[in-house]
């Protein structure tokens, strides 16, 4: 399909461009400006060049490995990249993504603020004819109206500390705090899945976020020693807020504790390893990053191996296996 015809397509009323190309993309989850002709060709044909929007959350070590894994992965399969960062700002996320659709990217890949945030957007890319995807979660997303996502299953991770935690503490009674990154999104279901895997004995006694900073954690830290210095376990949901909940332990004489966490950093699987850390979980932004890539090529390109939701692969990390740690950022 020629420029000309696509930028009459991506301008064409909803549902014109959505007769167009409907029977050909909706098992994509794609509507209007699909970039396929009635005459069956691949959304995006081999020779065709592929623009990433990428709208990413934060800038913490996650996110800009992310961003940096993308790039590279995209770079390297001739695709072009626009980014931009949402600072943790849901309204700020919806203008990215309203930027994007002005620059007339051909997909808008989203690491998320907030899920429910997120609805508006998926909305507005859908009626400007450009596909979302998704990396990091896509729990409480209509999956019919997105392109795909890359999952890093945040429930899961979630779900292996709890498990974790049920067998370190016997099933005796233990009391155990929460640390968390900001409401909404992977922190809220991290959270929900790691209670309901810790077993019936462990009780949380503390919950409090630290918006994913480590010196706000490490105050948040020092609040919980406070309110409750019997706790005996700590989930901390990333790895550089649990540095600053370690150092909060660590000055006040409670080394104890036991710290959960996630992340995989070469920092935080050292950490494990002298034993600052119990126990982490590897699900990294470099696996992230490539898999969205590759994932958004072979989608809009109709490949028939496309997968429209995978998982990143997870690895919990203890002193016993962390040799074997994966590589986080690349």
């Amino acid at each position: 399909m020629s420029d000309s015809s696509r930028g009459r397509l991506r301008s064409a009323r909803p549902g014109t461009a959505l007769a167009v190309c409907l029977g050909l993309a909706v098992s994509l989850g794609l509507t209007a400006g699909c970039s396929v002709d009635e005459g069956g060709k691949k959304a995006a044909p081999s020779g065709e060049k592929i623009t990433i929007g990428f709208v990413n959350g934060n800038s913490i070590q996650f996110h800009t490995c992310l961003q940096k894994a993308l790039k590279a992965r995209a770079a390297a399969k001739g695709v072009d990249v626009l980014t931009a960062n949402s600072a943790m700002d849901p309204g700020k996320e919806l203008s990215n993504i309203d930027d994007m659709i002005v620059k007339k990217v051909d997909v808008i890949v989203v690491q998320t603020v907030n899920i429910d945030a997120l609805q508006g957007g998926v909305a507005r890319a859908g009626r400007a004819g450009i596909p979302i995807f998704l990396t990091g979660v896509a729990s409480g997303v209509d999956r019919s109206k997105i392109l795909g996502a890359v999952v890093a299953d945040v429930e899961q991770v979630g779900r292996s500390l709890g498990a974790w935690l049920a067998k370190d503490s016997g099933g005796r009674p233990a009391d155990v705090a929460i640390i968390g990154g900001a409401p909404g999104a992977a922190a809220d279901l991290m959270t929900g899945a790691f209670k309901k895997s810790m077993g019936t004995k462990a009780r949380v006694v503390f919950e409090q976020p630290a918006f994913w900073q480590r010196s706000k954690a490490q105050d948040v830290a020092e609040n919980l020693l406070q309110a409750e210095p019997d706790v005996r376990y700590v989930l901390v949901q990333n790895e550089d807020m649990a540095f600053g909940v370690e150092a909060a332990f660590r000055a006040a004489g409670h080394t104890r504790i036991k710290i959960l966490t996630n992340g995989g950093t070469a920092e935080g699987v050292q950490a494990v390893k002298t034993g600052r850390f119990a126990v982490t979980v590897s699900n990294t932004p470099k696996d992230v990053g490539e898999m969205a890539v590759d994932n958004v090529v072979a989608l809009l390109r109709r490949d028939p191996s496309a997968k429209k939701i995978e998982n990143v692969p997870e690895t919990v990390i203890t002193r016993e296996n962390a040799d074997k740690a994966p590589p986080y950022c690349g």
